[in-house]
């Protein structure tokens, strides 16, 4: 039994330290870190996927995550980036999705296309193709580089930015930045060089 002035609670954490399941995490509000984030959320999907379906599911994706992770969420130094980070990933994985389907549903698509000898279109649908074939380039990256590449070019966030909502330093940032611009130069030059 703890003497005078002793604090009993102290004294039994002293003895037996709890366990990590039971110390106070703090609190995860939907409505007051989530909910305010929504159009941000969905603007930054919406540039990768650029279909209105796949960026409804892929932020639906995104919400699901954050709910289930919500204690990490609530924990994180910085969690308005890691929501952020949790939505570009998923419509990364949106991106890759339809890449895959597109393959197997018409896998002669791309082929056809390259080789199409239609008259020159307006500047309008090159800049749509242009977006899609550098959207489809990023979704083949690897998924650090692809967030990174994301969240610098497309965002337009800083490297500091960049490095808060991927948990890694700014010279990290730096490096997948620089390494998913030199796989994404590689590989539209070598699959549309009319574009590189």
């Amino acid at each position: 039994m703890p003497g005078p002035g002793v604090d009993s609670a102290a004294a039994l954490d002293y003895i037996v330290p709890r366990r990590a399941d039971t110390v106070e995490t703090p609190a995860f509000d939907y409505d007051a870190l989530v909910r305010p984030m929504e159009p941000r959320l969905m603007r930054t999907v919406w540039r990768i996927v650029r279909r209105k379906e796949a960026a409804e599911d892929a932020l639906q994706d995104a919400l699901a995550t954050i709910w289930k992770k919500r204690e990490t969420v609530a924990r994180h130094h910085h969690p308005e980036a890691l929501i952020l980070r949790i939505a570009v990933a998923a419509a990364i994985d949106a991106l890759r999705r339809d890449r895959r389907r597109l393959r197997h549903e018409a896998p002669g698509l791309a082929d056809d296309r390259a080789e199409d000898g239609a008259p020159p279109v307006t500047k309008r649908v090159e800049d749509r193709d242009l977006r899609a074939a550098v959207l489809e380039a990023i979704g083949g990256l690897p998924r650090r580089q692809a967030m990174a590449v994301v969240l610098h070019i497309v965002e337009e966030r800083s490297y500091e930015e960049v490095a808060q909502a991927m948990g890694c330093s700014e010279t990290t940032a730096r490096v997948h930045v620089l390494r998913g611009r030199k796989t994404l130069a590689r590989r539209l030059a070598r699959e549309r060089p009319d574009i590189a």
